[in-house]
C-alpha cells in the first residue's frame, strides 16, 4: 500500500532516487575540467594608444575672450583679479588672428590697446557691418570701474603691432569710439542681441540692468534700467552682485540675468520687468555664468563655480510653477 505512494513523491520532486542509483551515479561521473578558452585581441587594443592632446593655438595672457562674429579674429581683454608672472597692473585689449598654420602661437591682428581699468567681460557685435560703417562690427568691454567702452576693431586689425610705431599708437588711440558712464560698480554681465545687433545689455554689481542702443555707436542712446537684477522675488539681496546675462535665442526681447546671491532673473524688455525669478531651493549657490537653450525658448543652463557644490543646472520654465 506504500509503494504507489513512494512512486508519487519520486515523480513529484524528481530528486529521490534509491540509495543505490546515488552510488552509482557518484562513481560513473568524474568530474571533467573546462576547456580552456583563448580571448582574441579586439580591434581597438591591437592598436597604439592615441597621443596626448595638444593645443592648434595657444597665447600667454591672462584674459577674457570674445571671438569675431564674421571673421577668423579674437579679442582678448587682461582680465580682472589675475596676476601674471610679471606682476604688471597694466591692461590692454589685444586681437588676434586665428589660422592654422605651421606655428602654435596665436599672431596678434595689429596693435595693444591700453585700457584704464582692466576687464571682467568682452562681447563682440555685429554693429555697422552692414552699413559699412564698421566693417569688422563692434567690441563692448566691461571693466572694473563700472565702464563700458566700446571699440572699433577695424581701426586695430592690420595697424603696427610694435607700440614703438606712431601709426600704431595713433590707431590704437583711435579704437575706442564711445565711453558708457552709467554703472557704479564692476561690469561682469555684456551682451549684444542677436536679433537687434544694435541692442546692448549691461549689468554690474549696482544690481541695475541697462540696455543701450548703439545704432549710433558714436553717440549711443540708454534705456530705462531694470531695477532688481539680483533680487529674489520682491526682495534685494544684500551684497549680490550681477554675474552674467544673455539675450533669448528665440524671443528678442526676453533676457536673463543671474548674480552671485543664486538668484536668476527672466526679464520682458517689452513690459520693462520680470517674468520670473528662480533658484536652486536646496542651497543658495553663487552664479557664475547661464546660457539658453538655442532651440528651446524655456530652457536655460546655469552654472555655479561655489567650491562647496560646482554644478550645472538645466532649468525648464514651463515647470516653474
Amino acid at each position: 500500500a506504500q509503494q504507489p505512494q513512494q512512486h508519487q513523491q519520486y515523480a513529484a520532486y524528481g530528486a529521490q532516487q534509491p540509495y543505490g542509483a546515488q552510488q552509482q551515479t557518484q562513481q560513473t561521473q568524474q568530474p571533467v575540467a573546462p576547456a580552456p578558452t583563448q580571448q582574441r585581441p579586439s580591434a581597438a587594443s591591437a592598436l597604439p594608444p592615441p597621443p596626448p592632446a595638444q593645443p592648434k593655438k595657444c597665447v600667454d595672457r591672462a584674459a577674457t575672450l570674445a571671438f569675431s562674429p564674421t571673421a577668423p579674429y579674437v579679442a582678448a581683454g587682461t582680465m580682472a583679479g589675475a596676476i601674471d608672472m610679471s606682476f604688471t597692473t597694466s591692461s590692454t585689449l589685444e586681437i588676434f588672428k586665428v589660422d592654422f598654420d605651421g606655428s602654435t602661437e596665436l599672431p596678434l591682428a595689429g596693435a595693444a590697446v591700453p585700457a584704464p581699468e582692466r576687464f571682467h567681460r568682452l562681447a563682440w557685435g555685429t554693429t555697422g557691418i552692414e552699413s559699412e560703417t564698421h566693417s569688422l562690427g563692434i567690441i563692448a568691454g566691461g571693466l572694473v570701474d563700472g565702464t563700458v567702452l566700446l571699440y572699433d576693431p577695424s581701426k586695430v586689425v592690420g595697424t603696427a603691432t610694435s607700440s614703438d610705431d606712431a601709426n600704431g599708437d595713433s590707431a590704437a588711440s583711435g579704437a575706442v569710439v564711445a565711453k558708457l558712464n552709467q554703472h557704479t560698480s564692476a561690469v561682469r554681465g555684456l551682451e549684444f542681441n542677436s536679433f537687434s545687433p544694435n541692442l546692448l545689455a549691461s549689468g554690474a554689481a549696482d544690481n541695475d540692468l541697462c540696455i543701450w542702443d548703439v545704432a549710433n555707436v558714436s553717440s549711443p542712446s540708454l534705456y530705462p534700467a531694470l531695477k532688481g537684477a539680483a533680487s529674489d522675488g520682491a526682495a534685494s539681496v544684500a551684497g549680490a552682485e550681477t554675474s552674467f546675462l544673455a539675450w533669448n535665442r528665440k524671443v528678442q526681447h526676453i533676457l536673463a540675468s543671474t548674480s552671485t546671491s543664486g538668484t536668476t532673473v527672466v526679464w520682458d524688455l517689452k513690459r520693462q520687468k520680470p517674468v520670473i525669478s528662480f533658484s536652486d531651493p536646496s542651497m543658495k549657490r553663487r552664479c557664475s555664468a547661464l546660457q539658453w537653450n538655442p532651440d528651446v525658448a524655456t530652457q536655460l543652463v546655469v552654472a555655479s563655480d561655489d567650491d562647496r557644490s560646482p554644478s550645472l543646472q538645466v532649468w525648464d520654465l514651463r515647470n516653474s510653477i
